[in-house]
């Protein structure tokens, strides 16, 4: 009998347990989360903050405008002469070209003046005679103004008179009182206006010659002239309305 030697034909069974088996694998892998591993995975690193940009440098301020210098403030006009008063003018030929004019800014002013000259008289004649204790006692002046001087001003020594003038000053009884010296003309001395000056308070002393340089003069080239006379006037009104104590006890009081 012969034999025959048939090939060996594999079982199909393995290949599809494999089969089964790597389906149920993959499965699960879908299905299930893979365990964690015991050790602790390190934690990233933290991303490095994103350098910042420098902030843009401020402006400067702009420089402030330096503030407008205030304008001074205007000066205040001095206060008016005080209306109801009287004021009293004596003395020489210069009383009389100063008083007329004068006369008519105190009047314009509400002041009431009064004029009492001569042409030709002296300082002594003044101090020693009845003229002056006669107006001062009739008019009650609040002011007197006394001009005198012009005639003596060759004399050769001016200090003899002082006597006189401080005798001329005492019989205004306190009153407020203003020497006007009369402005020196082209030649004249002045020796005797300085003792005056230095001589008379507590009357106050108007020096002229300062307050109207260059006065115009009449043909004599000693007066003023018509129009120096105005001037001086005005001039002299200036003067008293600015040295008048405001706050005085007395309404011509005068700043010291």
């Amino acid at each position: 009998m012969e034999l025959r030697v048939l090939p060996l034909t594999p079982s199909p069974r393995p290949a599809t347990a494999l089969a089964l088996a790597c389906l149920v694998a993959s499965c699960a892998a879908q299905t299930t989360p893979l365990a964690a591993s015991s050790e602790p995975r390190p934690a990233p690193a933290p991303a490095p903050a994103p350098e910042s940009a420098p902030a843009p440098e401020s402006a400067p301020a702009p420089e402030s405008a330096p503030a407008p210098e205030s304008a001074p403030a205007p000066e205040s006009a001095p206060p008016p002469l005080p209306a109801g008063t009287t004021v009293l003018q004596v003395g020489d030929s210069f009383a009389g070209a100063l008083g007329l004019d004068l006369g008519r800014e105190l009047e314009a002013a509400g002041v009431r003046s009064i004029l009492k000259y001569e042409t030709a008289t002296y300082i002594p004649t003044w101090a020693s005679g009845e003229q002056l204790p006669k107006y001062v006692s009739r008019y009650r002046p609040d002011l007197v103004l006394v001009t005198l001087g012009a005639n003596e001003l060759g004399i050769v020594d001016p200090a003899d008179r002082i006597p006189k003038i401080r005798k001329l000053v005492d019989r205004l009884g306190g009153r407020p009182c203003v020497w006007v010296g009369p402005p020196l003309w082209e030649g004249a001395r002045p020796d005797l206006l300085e003792v005056i000056r230095a001589s008379c308070a507590p009357c106050a002393y108007l020096d002229s010659s300062a307050l109207v340089p260059g006065l115009p003069r009449a043909h004599d080239r000693i007066h003023p002239s018509l129009e120096g006379r105005k001037i001086w006037a005005k001039a002299v009104l200036g003067w008293l309305t600015e040295h008048r104590a405001n706050d005085g006890a007395r309404p011509w009081d005068l700043i010291p």
